[in-house]
């Protein structure tokens, strides 16, 4: 073999610091798609309803907040009826957990393939985002459907133009989800009693941000913290989109941001330098 040949990839045990070949990963976009395909699939074998469950899903949780939290809690919704109110926040939140709950497990549930075959790992939990995304552009259209319904029975649905940062909304939650999940997914890996920590962790996050109840409610002096949550900016102005219109916080949208950028970067740090050697642990 010729000395200059040139290697299509090469396996090391020393990885830089920051490692995304995106050239790599569009050469594996058809394995991606497998894996989307994949995790359709088993999510809705062998059930009675199948697809509908990603309907009824938030629907329910929205119903239990509808009681809980609007009848029993009697806890305000700006004006939103509560339904509408708590919709939008349980289908992001629903979003955000799944995404953290499929990508901090990559290491176990996938350890029999990891074993066998090279491919880029992050490509898995790059898979279950996608599939996660999949599933919420479809409770999106369920909320449309539901704000329909509203409409045409006299409520007040406002649609302003910052319906059009949604989709920029969502890809922020993504990466959010991604970068805490990839975080998580080492360290669990080695410490499998930070699982159960991580869960309980996670179910108490929600209510740090603003699914069951309004930004307005927050006092003054934890605002900060507050709107510090990435989240919280995704779902206010999710909100503002299509009910009362409340000026853009384009400072905290941009604090948002830059959160999302430092736990996306750790993340993917993490996962890189750690994946070889996570797989002798497992």
């Amino acid at each position: 073999m010729e000395k200059n040949a040139d290697w299509q990839w090469e396996i090391s045990s020393h990885r830089p610091w920051f490692r995304l070949n995106l050239r790599e990963l569009f050469n594996y976009k058809d394995l991606i798609f497998r894996f989307v395909r994949r995790d359709i699939i088993a999510s809705y074998q062998q059930t009675i309803l199948g697809p509908i469950w990603v309907f009824l899903q938030p629907l329910f949780s929205t119903f239990v907040y509808f009681i809980i939290f609007s009848r029993v809690a009697k806890i305000s919704t700006d004006g939103i009826p509560p339904f509408l109110f708590y919709l939008p926040g349980t289908i992001i939140w629903s979003y955000f957990a799944d995404c953290v709950n499929a990508t901090m497990n990559t290491f176990q549930i996938n350890a029999y393939i990891f074993n066998k075959v090279y491919f880029p790992r992050i490509i898995v939990p790059l898979s279950t985002i996608l599939f996660h995304s999949f599933r919420i552009s479809i409770q999106l259209l369920l909320f449309l459907v539901v704000c329909s319904v509203y409409a045409f029975k006299g409520n007040p649905v406002h649609l302003s133009w910052q319906v059009l940062l949604v989709p920029i909304l969502i890809i922020l939650t993504a990466c959010f989800a991604l970068g805490g999940g990839l975080i998580i997914s080492v360290l669990t890996a080695k410490y499998r009693d930070l699982d159960n920590m991580t869960q309980f962790l996670l179910r108490l996050f929600m209510f740090a941000a603003p699914v069951v109840y309004p930004a307005s409610l927050i006092p003054l002096k934890y605002k900060f913290l507050f709107w510090l949550n990435p989240l919280t900016p995704v779902i206010e102005i999710f909100r503002s989109s299509f009910f009362k219109s409340h000026p853009l916080p384009i400072p905290y949208l941009l604090l948002s941001f830059l959160t999302t950028f430092i736990i996306l970067t750790t993340g993917i740090v993490l996962f890189n330098k750690r994946e070889i050697q996570i797989m002798d642990v497992i």
